[in-house]
């Protein structure tokens, strides 16, 4: 079989077809196959096949007279076909002039009908096409040589060198095309297609789009081109972040936009802008925006516009912006935090806030029952200061909608506090036994969150700021279906009771995001980000909304981190020459790192700006 098989007529100038003649030939001589296929589909029998047919009677002296017969009469050589027709022979061979050599072509009768079953090259014919090729004892496999003697090209065992081209096996997936001096002129492979300064690539939406080297386009050639109606399936431009934008002054803040739209497109992007109201300050960016919350002023406009679809259109949000001061006037303000989350609270959580909070010249205390870990990767390191961030819960579990974490017995605080950390996770502090004179819609499997006896119980110092940052666990636990209606109603139950608890606190609501991942179940991030996140932000808002209190804030720290890096990864494969490691992520849950600090950098200017009041 040949390479190529182009099905270009005879004669043939394609280097391809070239390829497939080397091919065909290198097989007729060598091969100890009885026949091989040309490029044009014609079976020749090579010279180890008419060998064994020129000496099929003496190597089958004991076979029968039938196959005997059948093999002499292969060489039966009759004048012209009509000739061995008449002869009544079964097979028969007829010379036919190919320049000044004969090549015997071989014939079967079939019913009475001449049927070619393969042609023998004569001595001469074998030895003109020898002729061409040396064989080689370096890298090439053979030699091609003109009338003289001269060679012209080579071929190698990973392809082969003709005049003004060469065809090399690469170990990339695709084709590239180099000039003289091995710079690559051309490449078509998996991520696209590029000519010089000219590349294609496949896009997610009709027609062709021109652009420029600065990815602004110049032309658009499709169906929608130059109609006014938008593009079908544009992605939503909604911003999933909440109106407030909290920071300290002098400390940038960077919105990413794939944390921000509830479908996350790389090849279908969305152009986000940063508005002042008054300011001289208008950013722009389809990645991220970076921005000093000091430099907008108290108001700005977020705008958001896919890319492809109607210009004249926008999405548009209003912002409050809030900077606190860094470092604040007189005295340092002391908010006392009560942190209520999960594991990503508990590694490094308060270590964290208390850090950025400090630098800033605030002076942070926590408030809870269950020490937080110090350490980047141990859940169970007890060193850090107190608060309610346990590894695995979800809201419900909190609510108690969840029963699988036992109450505490009144009388059994010691106990419990004495637990080590893993026997703590089995007991809930919040639930006491419901009462007849509980709100029915909160007592859950006969138990009710009461803050203030949570706080009584355990002598804890009333909290000023109290940060839910729970919901990781729900999604484990919930399905599309339900994962809005667990949330709006946890949030209803929790932030009620804190506040009646503990009316002047101010509650910060937020919710770690998650790493652009692809995979399988709950490895394909990039799809729960759009089935269970954005609902448990909406769920967020909606209950917010609901409670009308302004003292709960939502701080959309999904939003402010980088969603790309700082999270586990897998040993993967390591490139020798560079070092470089390819490799799939093993954690998409849990940011590390860089990643981790850029969440509580932003959760601690939130925090700072509710510790002033001016949220």
């Amino acid at each position: 079989m040949t390479t190529y098989n182009t099905g270009n007529p005879v004669p043939s100038a394609d280097a391809r077809d070239r390829f497939d003649n080397s091919q065909t030939l290198d097989q007729l001589i060598n091969s100890s196959a009885d026949k091989v296929v040309t490029r044009t589909g014609k079976e020749i029998i090579t010279i180890d096949g008419a060998l064994r047919i020129t000496s099929a009677n003496a190597a089958s002296a004991e076979a029968s007279a039938s196959d005997a017969k059948s093999a002499a009469s292969v060489l039966s050589i009759k004048s012209d076909v009509a000739e061995g027709m008449a002869s009544g022979l079964e097979f028969f061979s007829v010379p036919s002039i190919v320049g000044a050599d004969r090549i015997l072509t071989l014939y079967r009768n079939v019913s009475g009908v001449p049927v070619v079953v393969g042609t023998i090259p004569s001595p001469a014919a074998v030895n003109a096409i020898l002729a061409l090729l040396k064989q080689s004892y370096g890298i090439d496999l053979y030699e091609l040589l003109d009338d003289n003697g001269f060679m012209w090209g080579t071929v190698h065992a990973r392809g082969f060198d003709l005049p003004g081209l060469t065809v090399s096996e690469t170990t990339k997936q695709g084709i590239e095309l180099a000039d003289r001096n091995g710079f690559v002129i051309m490449e078509d492979g998996v991520n696209g297609t590029s000519l010089g300064s000219m590349e294609w690539v496949q896009i997610a939406y009709p027609g062709i789009w021109v652009l420029d080297s600065n990815g602004f386009a110049w032309e658009i050639m499709g169906p929608d081109a130059d109609s006014s109606t938008p593009i079908s399936d544009l992605p939503s431009s909604i911003p999933y972040i909440a109106k407030e934008v909290c920071g300290v002054a002098g400390v940038p803040l960077t919105l990413h936009v794939a944390s921000l739209l509830a479908e996350r497109r790389d090849l279908d992007p969305t152009r986000i802008t940063i508005a002042a109201a008054l300011n001289p300050v208008v950013l722009s960016s389809d990645d991220a925006v970076t921005f000093a919350p000091d430099s907008l002023g108290d108001t700005a406009l977020l705008y958001a516009r896919p890319l492809r679809g109607d210009d004249s259109v926008r999405t548009v949000l209003d912002l409050v912006v809030r900077a606190a001061p860094n470092p604040p006037a007189g005295a340092a303000p002391t908010p006392k935090i009560l942190l209520v989350g999960d594991s990503i609270g508990n590694h490094q959580g308060p270590l964290l806030l208390n850090q950025f909070m400090t630098q800033w010249g605030y002076a942070p205390t926590f408030v809870g029952t269950y020490p937080s870990s110090i350490a980047e990767d141990n859940g169970f390191n007890r060193l850090g200061a107190v608060a309610e961030a346990r590894q695995g819960w979800s809201s419900a579990q909190f609510t108690y909608a969840d029963p699988s974490r036992a109450p505490i017995l009144p009388g059994n605080e010691a106990a419990y506090l004495a637990m080590t950390k893993p026997n703590m996770l089995g007991y809930n502090p919040f639930i006491r036994a419901a009462i007849e004179s509980d709100p029915a819609q909160f007592v859950k499997n006969g138990y009710i969150v009461d803050a203030a006896f949570y706080q009584s119980r355990f002598s804890l110092e009333t909290p000023t700021i109290v940060i839910n940052a729970l919901n990781t666990n729900d999604f484990r636990d919930q399905s599309p279906q339900t994962i809005y209606q667990t949330i709006y109603e946890s949030d209803v139950l929790l932030h009620t009771r804190f506040a009646e608890a503990w009316p002047n606190a101010k509650i910060i609501r937020c919710i770690p995001g998650t790493a652009r991942n692809t995979g399988a179940g709950t490895a394909d991030r990039d799809a729960m980000w759009e089935s269970f996140y954005i609902p448990a932000i909406r769920a967020m808002m909606d209950a917010r909304a609901f409670l009308n209190n302004p003292n709960i804030t939502i701080a959309s720290s999904w939003a402010y981190y980088n969603q790309e890096a700082g999270y586990k990864l897998n040993a993967g494969t390591v490139d020798a020459t560079t070092g470089a490691r390819t490799t799939p992520i093993s954690d998409a849950l849990h940011p590390q790192g860089s990643t981790r600090r850029q969440y509580y950098q932003y959760l601690s200017g939130h925090v700072a700006c509710a510790a002033v009041n001016i949220i």
